[in-house]
């Protein structure tokens, strides 16, 4: 190699490291300023500088470093975003009800905010979509309570089932459990007011005014025995009878 080509090979290795420099200096202050998505996109663009020289230079310091500097970026990241997801599963986990979803709301919306100012710095697109997802799930919740009472058994009912069976596709733990205590608060009211009239009554009767196929009811009925606050107290399978308990 000659002196010229020497010299030619120094001064690009020398242009290379002081892009990588400038890359460098780039990272850190995103870095500083915790923005972590975008640090990670320079770093990925100073890797790739990196790369596309190995075959003409020894660069495996300035890499292993950068590699290094990547590893703590992703460790920050991480442990940021894991606050994010577990307040949001936390809440995921809270126990609704009527008196406390409005309070419960102003606590997503005040997480939702703070996701939302810092969705590209941590990456939290993922969690941003499932918040809107629940609010969108949350409107509808609403909408039943307005409703619920005032309609009768049949309509309320189909409404909750509806809304239960949409929520099978979505990760909304504690909204499926509310609203399948609200489908229950009304089966209860239901049977003490079929209750008031029979002291018995036939599985398939009871079946029509509950508009549940037998069989489902036939294996709901022994789940309900089983609950003090229900009024059935035996189902004999041999005459297909619901017997309800003696009222005081």
């Amino acid at each position: 190699m000659s002196l010229q080509e020497r010299y030619d090979k120094f001064r690009t290795k020398k242009e290379v490291i002081k892009e990588l420099n400038l890359y460098k200096a780039l990272i850190i202050k995103k870095h500083n300023q915790q923005d972590y998505s975008s640090a990670l996109e320079k770093l990925k663009s100073a890797l790739i500088l990196i790369n596309e020289n190995l075959e003409d230079f020894d660069l495996e310091q300035e890499r292993h470093e950068l590699e290094q500097i990547r590893f703590d970026i992703r460790s920050e990241m991480m442990t940021s975003r894991r606050k994010f997801l577990r307040r949001y599963h936390g809440l995921l986990n809270e126990r609704l009800t009527e008196q406390n979803l409005e309070d419960f709301c102003k606590l997503l919306t005040m997480l939702k905010v703070q996701v939302d100012n810092n969705v590209e710095r941590l990456n939290l697109h993922e969690v941003q979509n499932e918040i809107t997802t629940y609010f969108k799930y949350i409107k509808k919740l609403y909408a039943i309570l307005s409703s619920y009472k005032i309609l009768n058994f049949h309509k309320a009912s189909n409404q909750i089932l509806r809304f239960a069976s949409e929520l099978k596709h979505v990760h909304c733990p504690n909204i499926t459990k509310f609203a399948y205590s609200l489908y229950n608060e009304l089966l209860y009211s239901k049977l003490n007011e079929i209750s008031d009239r029979h002291r018995r009554i036939k599985l398939a009767e009871l079946s029509q005014i509950l508009a549940i196929d037998p069989h489902t009811l036939s294996e709901l009925i022994t789940k309900l025995m089983k609950k003090e606050e229900f009024p059935i107290s035996n189902y004999l399978s041999r005459t297909q009878e619901v017997v309800f308990k003696k009222k005081l």
